[in-house]
């Protein structure tokens, strides 16, 4: 490693020894997960900087997380310094996949804050069973609901405002709930104009307007068994990506479940779950209201996916267990067709060329307690995929490059993992290793002269792909004391046949425009690194002191840069809690980009540094609660990007932001 890592790991060791050295509380027993929690039975005003903040904002606050972005609206999750590709993002345990080729539409885009109970966050391989072909993390959100419980009823009604952008949000919900029947919905809408950069430069193209409803019901009609279900649409229109060339017409979301759930089954089990969903997906890129087009295009995009799960959970002696399978059936289907100026005829092509993917899998987890704080955990996944193109026009196309092509593939993936956590004195300490595979995705497989216009390259997928594999090394520990916590967490990731676009200059690309064509292919080999540590300081009743820095390295098997790693990053907050009021002061910056590629459009990106503030008051009365919560971002309203900001698009300048809950009893 270079001296600047070995600097970084030096200064590490210094504040674990140093805080090792004061006296710790040997009774408390703090877990290191390697799922992180963040739950809610609604939205926590107290505890929450910025209570009515998209779902984008609030991931960007949890550790292992970083975003792509490429406007305002719906970024793109990393877990691990790994994308889409390579990680898990499901909703309630549903398998859901994008429609827009150019990653408009992650899955996170649809649902809201104030409808989520809890984000699991697994890093790395294992842990999770509703995750499918990933090995670098999986995220699942799960959705609030009621549940079963004495009579009531429940009312919320949510406001706020930004300054920056005329950014409106406004929203509702209403929670009904009794021993054998519960029901909850909730309708929000968001809406923001253009915003504007650090030293008041307006960021063209940055609007967005956005409704989401979801709803969920369920009955008990046994004190065991209970029948569950839920629907969320979500639409988004005239959405605009400043840092890409076309922007969002419409973005619609259906996704619908039923579940049944039978508790108390046996000594060996004691829940059974089993949930069918369905899907749709419709993406709709638009170029209209760009100046200067030089050919309009028309790009739709479809994503179904149907599918179930059905998991067994129980313990015995010294185990608890879990056995699950499931199974899903994805159709991707993206359209391109340019309308020259000129009396010629239409161009069409088929960008995702009516991908098919049938996945079926079988998870296995155990975890055995060696005793009230120490286990062993294990966990594997196998699965086998089928996958190719339906579309006649689409598979010829593609033939053209690969001749002898299957038209379908079979493919096995699978995972295995074990991990370890013990105390060790006053460490508790987690290890874990962990190897496992994962198929093409679409886009690397299929995808047909897709433009990145982050390093302008079109991109051909490659249906002869190997499978990518990654052996996982990680480690944690954590130094608990009075008022304290300190925790460490590493990631080492050594991964084989390594998929990534690489040019080839044998091909010549559909735009005028774009630099070239790069194919996708393996490398033999890639490394990703990745190391945070976290410090919880309590002074008094009323004042916390939270800090967090992490450190990425990434190199491929010529010890070049991978692209999207992120440099040095930290945050501190110090926060105030008092009865009814509450207050916080943030800072977070990263250092200098210097680990960047060219190869992949990148350049370097300078360090920055923002603050903000805010205050917030709780006024209860008789039969509701009104919570209002002011603050300001980006105080010294900088201009800054980060390192994942498509082609360093500007965040936003100095915000002034207003939040105004209440809720009902």
């Amino acid at each position: 490693m270079n001296k600047r890592f070995l600097n970084i790991g030096i200064g590490l060791l210094y504040c674990i020894f140093s805080y090792s050295q004061e006296k710790a509380d040997s009774t408390q027993n703090l877990q290191i997960k390697e799922v992180i929690v963040t739950g809610k039975t609604g939205l926590d005003s107290k505890n929450e900087t910025k209570p009515m903040s998209s779902v984008d904002e609030y991931m960007e606050k949890q550790g292992k997380i970083n975003l792509i972005k490429r406007g305002a609206y719906a970024c793109e999750p990393v877990i691990n310094n790994m994308a889409s590709e390579r990680t898990s993002v499901t909703i309630d345990g549903m398998k859901i996949f994008c429609a827009c080729t150019d990653k408009m539409d992650p899955v996170t885009s649809y649902v809201e804050i104030l409808n989520l109970s809890k984000m699991h966050i697994t890093s790395g391989l294992g842990g999770d069973p509703y995750a499918s072909n990933s090995i670098g993390g999986s995220l699942n959100m799960k959705l609030y609901k009621a549940g079963f419980h004495e009579e009531s009823l429940k009312v919320n009604a949510n406001s706020g405002y930004e300054t920056n952008g005329n950014y409106k949000i406004l929203g509702g919900g209403i929670a009904y709930s009794s021993p054998y029947f519960y029901s909850n919905s909730a309708l929000f809408f968001r809406k923001s104009d253009d915003y504007f950069a650090g030293g008041r430069k307006e960021v063209d193209f940055s609007q967005f307007e956005k409704l989401n409803l979801m709803s969920n019901a369920g009955y008990r009609f046994s004190n065991n068994k209970t029948v569950e279900g839920s629907i969320i649409y979500d639409v988004a229109s005239n959405v605009g990506y400043p840092a890409l060339p076309m922007d969002v017409k419409s973005a619609k979301g259906l996704i619908t479940s039923l579940s049944f759930t039978k508790e108390e089954l046996s000594d060996l089990f004691s829940k059974w779950e089993t949930k069918v969903y369905f899907n749709n997906i419709d993406h709709v890129m638009d170029d209209t209201k760009r100046p200067n087009v030089l050919m309009h295009m028309d790009m739709p995009g479809v994503s179904r996916t149907g599918g179930y799960y059905s998991i067994l959970e129980g313990a015995s002696a010294q185990h608890s267990y879990t056995i699950s399978i499931d199974s899903y059936y994805n159709q991707s289907l993206a359209t391109m067709t340019m309308y020259p100026k000129e009396k010629e005829l239409p161009m069409y092509t088929e960008t995702w060329p009516d991908i098919r993917t049938f996945n079926t899998g079988l998870f296995l987890e155990d975890k055995y307690s060696l005793d009230a704080k120490n286990f062993l955990q294990f966990s594997t996944k196998l699965a086998m995929q089928r996958d190719g193109v339906q579309s006649e026009s689409g598979y010829n196309s593609l033939q053209i490059y690969y001749p002898d092509m299957d038209r379908f593939k079979n493919r096995f993936i699978w995972n295995v993992a074990a991990k370890e956590l013990y105390y060790l004195e006053n460490i508790q300490f987690k290890i874990g290793v962990g190897y496992g595979l994962r198929a093409p995705r679409p886009s690397e497989a299929y995808g047909y002269f897709l433009l990145n216009s982050y390093d302008t390259y079109e991109y051909l997928g490659n249906p002869k792909l190997k499978n990518e594999s990654s052996w996982e090394g990680d480690f944690s520990f954590a130094i608990p004391a009075e008022n304290r916590k300190l925790t460490i967490d590493a990631s080492y990731f050594y991964l084989y046949n390594y998929i990534i676009g690489k040019p080839n200059a044998a091909y010549k690309p559909f735009m005028s425009t774009s630099t070239g064509v790069k194919v996708y292919r393996n490398i033999d080999h890639a490394t990703i690194f990745n190391v945070e540590m976290n410090l919880k300081q309590s002074f008094s009743r009323f004042f916390e002191w939270t800090n967090r820095i992490s450190y990425s390295l990434g190199k491929d098997n010529a010890n070049s840069n991978l692209p999207l790693i992120a440099p040095i990053s930290y945050t501190s907050s110090l926060t105030f809690n008092k009865k009814r009021f509450n207050s916080e002061l943030k800072v977070q910056g990263a250092a200098r980009q210097y680990n960047y590629n060219p190869e992949y459009g990148e350049s370097p990106t300078p360090a920055y540094i923002i603050t903000a503030a805010s205050v917030g008051y709780d006024y209860p009365l008789k039969k509701y609660i009104a919570s209002l919560k002011i603050g300001i971002e980006n105080i010294f309203d900088s201009k800054y990007s980060t390192y994942s900001d498509w082609n360093h698009i500007p965040q936003k300048g100095r915000n002034f932001y207003v939040n105004l809950m209440i809720n009902c009893l």
